[in-house]
């Protein structure tokens, strides 16, 4: 079969595998549609995460069931599904309370195992979610972001009345203010990023401001930094009012400092969004097959397997325009 390999820094190869095979605890799954995500970048520029070379990458896909292992209950070939694509060690504190999603050595398919860059991948069904059949897969390939997106909701404890800052519109910004306005009834949302496109995309979000810089003395009950940059962490710093709250979901390439005295000024609330958690993802497949977040206009390009490297090169250059990126094995 067809899959993405990560071979080194900028070094992604389309190259033929053998077909995963599905032994008796394994679902054996077609992939429909497969999206490239900000880690995948970061591995991409600068090897995070990933723990063998070469690696098929991608940890966001849905596909179709193509045969279940002996073993294997609940599950029929021609469903259609997504799987929660964490690896957590299992016996870390986090992970006996039952909070994967902060396990200490968390990982990901796709970084500690095969991922779902290829036409098959094969996986445990206690991973697994089912899909409605009416349900748009092309769509559905953004269940796992969503999750994200809706993790940052529920830490952030929306509320129709909140004054919110987003900074940085990619994929999860985009996503965030769609469910912050069509799932939490937010009206009052300012985006902020230097993409004017993007801006444009964030405008059909819901966003009801866009800025490339918040006005001075502008402040906010609750600022979301989703960009990954020291200046857009200070940034959003500077704009979280007094007794506010300060969400960061970005992971940081590189190490910075920040004046802690600003936020203790303030009495703010610094919080980590770290992913998701199923029920983030359970909660994301049934909104986006019920209607009640239309994720189509974030979609930006469709790539075979055999241009993944022009996929990345896209994603990694300065046309900000795109904004999610997906395959079709």
């Amino acid at each position: 079969m067809k899959a993405a390999r990560y071979y080194g820094l900028q070094d992604v190869r389309c190259e033929e595998v053998p077909k995963p095979a599905c032994g008796p605890d394994d679902v054996l799954i077609k992939v429909s549609y497969a999206g490239i995500c900000g880690s995948d970048l970061h591995i991409y520029n600068k090897g995070m995460f990933i723990q063998n070379i070469p690696e098929t990458m991608g940890h966001e896909f849905v596909g179709v069931i193509q045969e279940v292992g002996a073993h294997v209950t609940g599950f029929a070939p021609g469903e259609a599904v997504i799987a929660n694509p964490m690896v957590p060690c299992g016996q870390c504190a986090s992970c006996r309370q039952g909070s994967y999603n902060t396990c200490e050595s968390l990982g990901f398919i796709g970084e500690v195992r095969p991922g779902c860059f290829g036409q098959f991948i094969a996986i445990g069904p206690e991973t697994l979610i089912k899909v409605p059949p009416e349900a748009d897969q092309r769509q559905v390939a953004l269940t796992e972001p969503l999750a994200v997106a809706l993790n940052i909701c529920r830490r952030a404890n929306f509320q129709p009345e909140d004054r919110v800052a987003l900074i940085g519109v990619g994929p999860i910004g985009l996503l965030t203010i769609l469910a912050a306005k069509a799932l939490y009834g937010v009206q009052d949302i300012t985006a902020v990023d230097l993409s004017q496109v993007r801006l444009e995309l964030a405008k059909q979000a819901g966003a009801s401001n866009t800025c490339s810089r918040l006005p001075e003395q502008s402040e906010f009950d609750k600022v979301i930094e989703a960009a990954g940059q020291p200046v857009t962490f200070q940034t959003a710093v500077e704009h979280v009012k007094a007794n506010g709250f300060l969400y960061v979901v970005s992971i940081f390439e590189k190490e910075f400092t920040f004046d802690i005295n600003a936020l203790v000024a303030k009495q703010a609330t610094l919080v980590g969004c770290n992913v998701y958690t199923r029920e983030n993802l359970e909660e994301a497949v049934a909104a986006i097959s019920q209607g009640k977040v239309d994720v189509s206009p974030i979609i930006s390009r469709i790539f075979p397997l055999d241009q993944c490297s022009e996929a990345f090169q896209l994603l990694n250059s300065q046309d900000k325009s795109v904004a999610k990126v997906l395959f079709q094995p």
